[in-house]
């Protein structure tokens, strides 16, 4: 580990030193280019490190002591004692970057929520944290978790409106089971309905796709669901 992050400042600092006299540098050949490129990667993943600051100065004689087969200024344990350290600080820099975004999603989402009540006095706010509204009732039976189901769906990005995915128009309708998988506030929701019914329902992040997201959704993202129940089978 200790050489293979040697080897990484040591292209870093070359990089910075031609990039002072980047108008004097003539990339002539394609080991020129991907030299370059390996360099600009470095230096911009670098730059992407928070809760750490460096001394550059001592990170190129770092780099031109490792090159000339200099006895490096730090042992092994001190080496590794201090990249566990830069570690660390990135950890908590990381977190604390996580709890600003909760906070402000939190927010945002709450805003959006009191808004929404007060224009429209027929949205209903379920126990667990989300709200729905009722656009068509229904009059067959309510489905159970772990029953299978047949359902059509729209889905918009909450705060922006945006819309991102459906089924309408593209595929059949879905056939699935309540709650697997399926996300908290889909599994409460899908119960609440019947047969022929469709219900718009207005999801916190918390009980959608949650802080990590999921594939191309972002994490802390609220979600409006609009859903078509079908059928609910008897298997």
């Amino acid at each position: 580990m200790k050489q293979i992050s040697l080897i990484l400042l040591s292209l870093l600092a070359l990089m910075v030193s031609c990039k002072s006299e980047s108008d004097k540098v003539q990339l002539n050949t394609r080991q020129d280019t991907l030299s370059w490129a390996m360099g600009e990667d470095i230096a911009l993943a670098l730059k992407q490190v928070a809760g750490v600051e460096l001394n550059y100065d001592l990170v190129q004689k770092a780099v031109s002591y490792t090159l000339a087969n200099k006895k490096q200024l730090l042992s092994d344990s001190e080496y590794v004692k201090a990249m566990d350290t830069i570690i660390l600080a990135q950890q908590i820099e990381a977190m604390r970057q996580t709890s600003n975004r909760e906070e402000e999603a939190t927010r945002l989402q709450q805003q959006y929520f009191e808004q929404l009540t007060k224009e429209h006095p027929n949205v209903k706010k379920h126990p667990s944290g989300f709200y729905y509204e009722i656009v068509k009732e229904g009059r067959g039976r309510h489905p159970k978790y772990g029953e299978r189901v047949s359902f059509d769906y729209r889905s918009f990005v909450m705060l922006t409106g945006e819309a991102w995915d459906q089924t309408y128009g593209k595929r059949e309708p879905i056939l699935h089971t309540v709650g697997k998988p399926m996300f908290p506030g889909l599994i409460d929701g899908m119960q609440l309905m019947n047969e022929g019914a469709i219900y718009r329902f207005y999801f916190p992040y918390q009980l959608a796709f949650g802080p990590n997201g999921s594939g191309d959704i972002p994490g802390f993202t609220p979600f409006i669901y609009e859903v078509e129940l079908h059928k609910v089978f008897n298997d």
